[in-house]
C-alpha cells in the first residue's frame, strides 16, 4: 500500500461515506462528469477562492473579475441549468465588488495566499495565514443558520482544528460570504488557540488518520453509507460520484465514467 497523506477533505469523505474514501483516495479515481464529481454551490466556494486568492497577490479587480466569471461560465457550461446558474451568479458578482471595497491586500491577514502546509502525515491548503499566526478561512454560505452559529461550527470544524495543527497558529478567524440576499461578506473576530488546544486536537486527528491508514487496500474495509449518497445543496440535489461502483461493481463498463484523481492544486 502506498504511503497517502491525509487531508481534511479525505478525512471528512471518510466520516460521511467510507466506501466513498475507498474509491476516491485509495483507488485514486473520479467521475469524468463534473455533474457527477461536484456541485454547484461547492464550484461557487472554490471559484471564490481563488479570486481572493489573486486579489491577494495583487491582481487588479477589473482583471480579477473578469478572470471570475469567465472560470464560472467555463465551468457550468453543460451541466448547471440556467435558472440556478443566475441565482448563483449574483452572489458571486457582488463578492468580487464588495471585496475590494471592504479589505485591502496588505491589510496582513494573509502572508501569503493558497499556502500548501504539510508535516509526515497531514496535508492542506490554507486561505491564508498572518505573519501573527492568524488562520483565515473563506466559507461561502447561506443564513440557513444564525451568524454566531455558523462561525462557531466553522470555527471547530475538523478542516480548522487540522490546519491549526499543521501551522501552529494562534488564532482563527473566519470570512463567511453569502448566497443570499442582502449579499454580504462578514470577517469575524479573531479567536484565540492555546497551544494545549492544537495538541488535543492532534491527538484526535492523529487517531481518526491511525483508523482510515489501518484499514488499508481492501474494500471491504470500507462499508458504503447510503446517507452518503446523496448531495444537498440549497436547489441541487445529485447522486453520490460512485453510486454507480457500489451498485454494478468496478468493471470496466463502469469504469469508463472515471478518471485518475488530480492531485494537484490549481
Amino acid at each position: 500500500m502506498s504511503k497517502r497523506k491525509l487531508s481534511a477533505s479525505g478525512m471528512q469523505t471518510f466520516l460521511s461515506s467510507p466506501r466513498a474514501y475507498y474509491f476516491r483516495y485509495v483507488l485514486g479515481i473520479e467521475p469524468i462528469s463534473p455533474a457527477a464529481a461536484s456541485s454547484p454551490d461547492a464550484l461557487v466556494g472554490s471559484l471564490f477562492a481563488e479570486y481572493t486568492d489573486r486579489f491577494y497577490k495583487g491582481m487588479c479587480e477589473t482583471e480579477n473579475t473578469k478572470k471570475l466569471l469567465a472560470d464560472w461560465d467555463e465551468q457550468t457550461a453543460g451541466w448547471v441549468p440556467t435558472k440556478l446558474k443566475m441565482y448563483l451568479t449574483a452572489p458571486l458578482t457582488a463578492w468580487a465588488g464588495l471585496y475590494y471595497q471592504l479589505y485591502s491586500a496588505d491589510d496582513g491577514a494573509r502572508n501569503g495566499s493558497e499556502k500548501r502546509v504539510e508535516n509526515d502525515r497531514f496535508v492542506g491548503y490554507v486561505d491564508g495565514l498572518s505573519h501573527d499566526k492568524i488562520l483565515l478561512e473563506l466559507k461561502t454560505t447561506s443564513r440557513a443558520r444564525s451568524l454566531q452559529d455558523q462561525i462557531w461550527a466553522f470555527q471547530r470544524s475538523l478542516q480548522v482544528r487540522l490546519y491549526c495543527v499543521l501551522t501552529e497558529a494562534e488564532g482563527i478567524r473566519i470570512e463567511m460570504a453569502y448566497k443570499d440576499q442582502p449579499y454580504a461578506l462578514h470577517r469575524a473576530d479573531v479567536i484565540p488557540v492555546t497551544a494545549e488546544e492544537r495538541k488535543r486536537w492532534a491527538v484526535e486527528l492523529n487517531t481518526l488518520a491511525d483508523t482510515i491508514v489501518g484499514l488499508g487496500d481492501n474494500p471491504d474495509a470500507y462499508p458504503c453509507h447510503t446517507k452518503g449518497c446523496n448531495i444537498f445543496s440549497k436547489n441541487y440535489t445529485s447522486a453520490c460520484a460512485y453510486q454507480a461502483l457500489c451498485e454494478y461493481g468496478c468493471n470496466a463498463e463502469i469504469l469508463i465514467g472515471y478518471k485518475p484523481r488530480e492531485t494537484t492544486r490549481k
